[in-house]
C-alpha cells in the first residue's frame, strides 16, 4: 500500500501536473537539492547569482537539479522574444545539450554543468507560449511540477522544492536549512541589494520598508499571516505543494496565494539562515508587485504613501476578539464577538470596523464556524482558515476605503507602535541614520526579535 507521501504526490501528477512534469522521471542521475527558476527576457548573466549556493552544495557533496523555465505570451514585445533566444541559445542550443523532449512535446534540453544538473525549458517559442492570462505563476508551476516527479521517481532527494528568480545573489547556506515538524513551507530572509542609480535604490528600500511594516503590522495584530510573501524567497514541502495543487497559474501574486494556501495545511517557517539578496532593478514583467511598486515610488519619491497605522490596531481589535470563539451559539457568535470589541477603540472606530465587517460577511462566517464542531479547536482552525491572508488584505483595504487613507510612509513608521522608529526624516541622504535603507535594517532587526518571541512563546 503506498505511503501517504506518495499517495498525495501520485494523485497530484497523475490528475494536476502539467505535461512537462513528465521530463521528471526521464532524469537518472541522483541530485540533492532542486531549484526552480522562471526566465523572461534576462541575462545569461544571471546565473551567477546562483553559482555561490550551487558550489557551496557541490563542497558539502550535493548536487542540485536547477530548473530554468524561459517564457513569454503572444501579448510580449519583440525585445523579449530577443532576450528569451539569446538565453535558450546560452542554455539550451549547445553541443552539451541534450533534448529530453520528442516530437509534440514543449521543448526541453538537459545540459551537465560544472555546477548543477541544468534542465532549459522553452515556453518561448511559436506554439509553446503561456496563455496570456497565466505567465509567470504558470511558469513556476512546470518547473515546481517537473521537479515534484523528479522527487516521486526517486531521482532527487531534495527535502524542499526552492523556487527563486532571476534578480537574485544566493548565499552559501542556501541549502542547508531547517525544516521543522509539520512545515509547509519555508520562506528566506531577504534584503535589496542596492544598483548605484541613486532613485531606483531609494524606491527598493521606501519599498522594501513598507513589507517589513506590513509583517510588523501582522503580528502586532496577532494575525498568523504574520510572513512575507516574496517568490525568489521561498521552499515547499513537496508533500505540502502536492496537497494544494500546486502554484496558481496567475499573471502576479502567485507567492501570496500559493503561501495562503500553504499556510492552511502546515507551518509557514521563516529561515535563520543567510538572506538572499534581491538586486535593485527596474521590472514591469507583471501587472503588480515590486516591479510595478517601486516603478510608481520613481516617479514622485516623497509621495509614497502606506497603510495608516490605526487599520491594524482595529485589526488587533478584531483578532483579540476571535480568539474567544468557546461555547456561544451560532445565532449569537457575532454579537458576542463584536461584544468584546466595543471599548477597546473609538465610537467612530467602532462604525468602520463593524461597517467593514459585514462587507466581508463576518457574521455569516461565525455562525458558519459554530456548526462546524463542538471542538473550540476545530472552530478556530475553520474561522483561521476563512479569514486567511487574502481576507485580511481585504479588510485593511476595506477599512482603508471607509475613512482610514493611506499616509505617507515615513508618518507610518514614525507613528506606529510596532516599529519603534522615531523621528525619520523623509529628505535624509543616504549617509543619514534615518537613510531608508538603515530603516530597512533595523525593521529587519526587528522582524528577527519578534520571530524570536513567537518561537519562544510556541
Amino acid at each position: 500500500m503506498p505511503s501517504p507521501r506518495k499517495d498525495v504526490i501520485g494523485k497530484y501528477l497523475a490528475n494536476y501536473a502539467e505535461p512537462e512534469s513528465s521530463f521528471g522521471l526521464r532524469l537518472h542521475r541522483h541530485t540533492t537539492n532542486v531549484l526552480v527558476i522562471p526566465a523572461q527576457n534576462e541575462s545569461p548573466s544571471f546565473i551567477k547569482g546562483i553559482k555561490t549556493a550551487l558550489r557551496s552544495a557541490n563542497s558539502n557533496g550535493q548536487r542540485t537539479l536547477c530548473i530554468v523555465v524561459i517564457n513569454s505570451t503572444d501579448t510580449h514585445l519583440p525585445d523579449v522574444r530577443i532576450g528569451n533566444k539569446a538565453l535558450l541559445d546560452a542554455f539550451a542550443i549547445q553541443t552539451s545539450a541534450v533534448p529530453l523532449h520528442i516530437e509534440n512535446e514543449t521543448p526541453c534540453w538537459f545540459v551537465d554543468t560544472d555546477d548543477c544538473d541544468l534542465l532549459v525549458i522553452d515556453r518561448d517559442s511559436v506554439g509553446c507560449r503561456l496563455p496570456n492570462h497565466e505567465g509567470v505563476g504558470l511558469a513556476r508551476k512546470i518547473g515546481c511540477d517537473l521537479a515534484l516527479a523528479a522527487i516521486q521517481s526517486g531521482s532527487c532527494h531534495a527535502r524542499l522544492i526552492h523556487m527563486s528568480d532571476c534578480d537574485v545573489e544566493l548565499p552559501s547556506d542556501y541549502f542547508d536549512v531547517t525544516i521543522p515538524d509539520s512545515c509547509a513551507a519555508v520562506i528566506y530572509r531577504f534584503f535589496h541589494k542596492p544598483c548605484g542609480r541613486e532613485i531606483l535604490d531609494e524606491a527598493h528600500f521606501r519599498y522594501e520598508a513598507y513589507l517589513r511594516y506590513y509583517v510588523l503590522g501582522l503580528r502586532y495584530a496577532g494575525s498568523p499571516y504574520g510572513f512575507h510573501t516574496i517568490g525568489s524567497c521561498i521552499a515547499v514541502t513537496p508533500e505540502a505543494y502536492a496537497c494544494v495543487r500546486g502554484v496558481p497559474k496567475r499573471q502576479a501574486g502567485e507567492d501570496f496565494y500559493l503561501l495562503n494556501k500553504l499556510s492552511k495545511v502546515g507551518l509557514v517557517h521563516t529561515s535563520t539562515s543567510s538572506p538572499i539578496a534581491i538586486n535593485a532593478r527596474s521590472s514591469l514583467r507583471v501587472p503588480f508587485g515590486t516591479g510595478q511598486a517601486t516603478s510608481k515610488i520613481t516617479r514622485n519619491v516623497n509621495s509614497y504613501r502606506i497603510y495608516n497605522p490605526r487599520i491594524f490596531d482595529l485589526l488587533k481589535a478584531w483578532l483579540t476578539a476571535l480568539s474567544h470563539l468557546d461555547g456561544m451559539s451560532p445565532s449569537h457568535a457575532y454579537d458576542a464577538i463584536w461584544r468584546r470589541i466595543e471599548g477597546t477603540v473609538t465610537p467612530r472606530d467602532q462604525d468602520r470596523l463593524e461597517a467593514c465587517l459585514l462587507e466581508i460577511d463576518a457574521p455569516k462566517a461565525l455562525r458558519e464556524a459554530m456548526t462546524q464542531s463542538s471542538s473550540p479547536a476545530v472552530r478556530h482552525k475553520w474561522i483561521r482558515d476563512w479569514f486567511d491572508a487574502f481576507r485580511t488584505l481585504k479588510l485593511i483595504h476595506t477599512l482603508r476605503d471607509h475613512g482610514i487613507p493611506d499616509v505617507l510612509w515615513c508618518h507610518a513608521l514614525n507613528e506606529a507602535p510596532f516599529c519603534h522608529l522615531t523621528s525619520i526624516d523623509p529628505d535624509s541622504s543616504p549617509s543619514t541614520d534615518t537613510s531608508a535603507s538603515e530603516i530597512c535594517r533595523r525593521l529587519m532587526r526587528l522582524e528577527e526579535q519578534t520571530q524570536l518571541l513567537s518561537a519562544q512563546n510556541d
